[in-house]
C-alpha cells in the first residue's frame, strides 16, 4: 500500500500541490483513500516533472542514468510506488526524454535503452560525461553513444565530453542537416582535440560543421576545440547564446559580439586584455552597442577595464564578473562606471563579483553604483569588511537601504574574513522582514568562520522563514 512506502521528495510538494489543485480545480474529499491516487494524471505528471527538476545536489558517481548531474530523483522512483504512478509515468514521455550519463557503465546501457524507448518521439536532452575512458567502460560508451545516435532526429539539447577517440563512435552524425532538425543545442568537449602544435583534428571541425548547419541551433559550446578563434562556418546570426572557452582577447571578443546580433547569453571565461598581444596591438576595436544581450559573463586574468569602455548593454539583466588576477593590480573602476552609465541597463537585477584581491574602498564604489539601485540578486566572493557590512546596512530617513534597496538574494564568501561578529547577522536582520513578505528572502554564505552571535542570529532568522538552502553543512539549522 502507499501509505508504507516514504518517499522524501514527495513530502517536500505540499504547496506545489496545493498549487496545482486550484490551477485544475481539484475539490479534495475525505476518503481512505490517498489523495495522490485520486489526482487526474496530467496533475500528477507535473509533479512527478516538479521531483525532476534540478537542486544543490552534485552527483560524481551513478551506475544508473541520471536526470542531470544535480538530480538524485530519477523517474524509474515513480514506477516503484503503485500501478497509478507506474501507468503515470510510463505515459509521460517527457519524464524520461532527459538523460545525463555519468562515467559510462555496463549497468548503465540497458536502463538507457529503456529510456529512450518510454521517451518515444519526444524531444530529447542527452549529456554524457565521459572524457577519460579510464573511469569508464569503453564497450558501455559505445553502446550508449550508438543509442544515442539512433535517436538523433530527436535530438534537442545534446552536451557530450568525450575523448577524441571517442567521437569515431559519432562519425555517423557527419551527414545531411535533416537529421538534426530538432537541435537547438550543442557542446562538445574533446579531449585531446588538437594536437601539440594546437592544429584541430579534422573528425571534430566535421562534427562541428555539420551542426552549424542545423536551422534550429540556437547556442553552441565549442569546448577549448577552436584555440586561434571561432569557425567560419559558425551560423553567428542565429544564435542566441553562446559559450566561448577558448581564451581570446578584449578584441576578439567584440568582434564576435558585433556578429551575434540576436545573442542573448555569452560566457567567456578565459580573456586577456589586447595589450598583452604583440599581434594584436595595431589594432583599435570599435565601440560596441548590443541590444539583445541579457546574461554576460567574463573572468579575466587582466584588468577589464578597456573591454568595458568599449561596450554598451542596455538589455542587461545579469552580470558576472571574474578578475582572476595573480597580483594586486589597479582596478579601472572609472571604465566600469563608464559601461554602466552608457549601457543604462533598467533590468539589471543581478551582480556577480568574484575578485579576491578588491580593495575596500573599491568594492564600496561598485555598491554605491547607480544603475544597481534595481538589483535583486548579489553574489560578493571577495573580502568583505565591517565599512562594507555598515553600508549594506544603511538607510535613509524614509527607511529604505541606500545600498540595493530591493535586495532579494544576498550571497557571499570570504576565506579571511575578519568582520566583527555580530555586523554581518545585523544587516541581514535590517533586510529581512517576515511579517511584511519582502525585503531579504534568501542568503548564501560560503564560509566557515562565523562567530557565535553571527551564528545564533542567522539561525534564529531561518525559524522565521529566510531560506538559506544553500548553505547545506555550513550551519546546524
Amino acid at each position: 500500500m502507499i501509505s508504507c512506502i516514504k518517499i522524501p521528495e514527495v513530502t517536500t510538494l505540499d504547496p506545489y500541490m496545493q498549487s496545482l489543485r486550484t490551477q485544475f480545480n481539484i475539490r479534495l474529499v475525505p476518503s481512505k483513500k490517498n489523495v495522490v491516487n485520486t489526482m487526474p494524471p496530467e496533475v500528477l505528471a507535473e509533479i512527478f516533472l516538479k521531483l525532476l527538476e534540478d537542486d544543490d545536489t552534485v552527483l560524481r558517481h551513478s551506475a544508473r542514468p541520471l536526470v542531470s548531474s544535480t538530480c538524485q530523483s530519477d523517474p524509474l522512483l515513480f514506477g516503484q510506488v503503485c500501478s497509478y504512478w507506474r501507468n503515470v509515468a510510463l505515459s509521460t514521455p517527457s519524464l524520461w526524454a532527459r538523460i545525463y550519463i555519468l562515467k559510462p557503465q555496463k549497468s548503465q546501457v540497458r536502463l538507457t535503452q529503456l529510456w529512450l524507448e518510454r521517451a518515444r518521439t519526444h524531444a530529447l536532452d542527452l549529456s554524457i560525461w565521459a572524457p577519460d575512458v579510464e573511469q569508464c567502460d569503453r564497450f558501455a560508451i559505445n553502446d550508449i553513444i550508438s543509442l544515442f545516435m539512433k535517436r538523433r532526429q530527436y535530438w534537442l539539447t545534446i552536451s557530450f565530453t568525450i575523448e577524441l577517440r571517442t567521437l569515431t563512435s559519432l562519425s555517423l552524425v557527419v551527414q545531411p542537416a535533416p537529421n538534426l532538425h530538432l537541435l537547438k543545442s550543442a557542446t562538445l568537449w574533446v579531449e585531446n582535440a588538437s594536437d601539440k602544435a594546437g592544429k584541430l583534428d579534422p573528425t571534430v571541425d566535421e562534427m562541428w560543421k555539420t551542426i552549424h548547419t542545423c536551422k534550429a541551433l540556437k547556442y553552441v559550446d565549442w569546448g577549448t576545440s577552436y584555440r586561434h578563434g571561432p569557425p567560419e562556418h559558425c551560423p553567428w546570426n542565429q544564435l542566441t547564446g553562446l559559450t566561448l572557452s577558448s581564451t581570446l582577447s578584449f578584441s576578439q571578443l567584440l568582434s564576435i559580439l558585433s556578429l551575434t546580433p540576436h545573442l542573448e547569453f555569452l560566457f567567456a571565461p578565459s580573456l586577456f586584455s589586447d595589450s598583452s598581444d604583440s599581434s594584436a596591438l595595431s589594432l583599435t576595436p570599435s565601440p560596441v552597442t548590443h541590444a539583445r544581450l541579457k546574461t554576460f559573463k567574463i573572468a579575466s586574468n587582466q584588468e577589464t577595464g578597456p573591454l568595458f569602455r568599449l561596450l554598451s548593454l542596455p538589455a542587461l539583466q545579469l552580470l558576472k564578473i571574474c578578475n582572476n588576477f595573480e597580483e594586486d593590480v589597479p582596478r579601472d573602476l572609472p571604465g566600469f562606471q563608464e559601461f554602466l552609465e552608457k549601457s543604462n541597463p533598467q533590468q539589471l537585477t543581478t551582480f556577480e563579483l568574484e575578485d579576491f584581491y578588491l580593495h575596500e574602498e573599491d568594492l564600496r564604489k561598485y555598491l554605491i553604483s547607480p544603475q544597481f539601485c534595481n538589483l535583486r540578486r548579489i553574489v560578493l566572493f571577495t573580502e568583505i569588511t565591517d565599512k562594507v557590512l555598515h553600508q549594506l546596512a544603511d538607510i535613509d530617513k524614509e527607511g529604505r537601504h541606500k545600498v540595493f534597496p530591493s535586495l532579494q538574494v544576498f550571497c557571499t564568501s570570504s576565506a579571511s574574513q575578519q568582520t566583527r561578529d555580530g555586523l554581518l547577522s545585523n544587516m541581514i536582520a535590517s533586510r529581512f522582514s517576515p511579517t511584511k513578505g519582502r525585503g531579504l528572502k534568501e542568503i548564501g554564505l560560503y564560509t566557515g568562520n562565523l562567530g557565535p552571535i553571527d551564528r545564533l542570529a542567522i539561525s534564529d532568522m531561518f525559524k522565521q522563514g529566510l531560506d538559506g538552502s544553500r548553505m547545506a553543512g555550513v550551519y546546524d539549522r
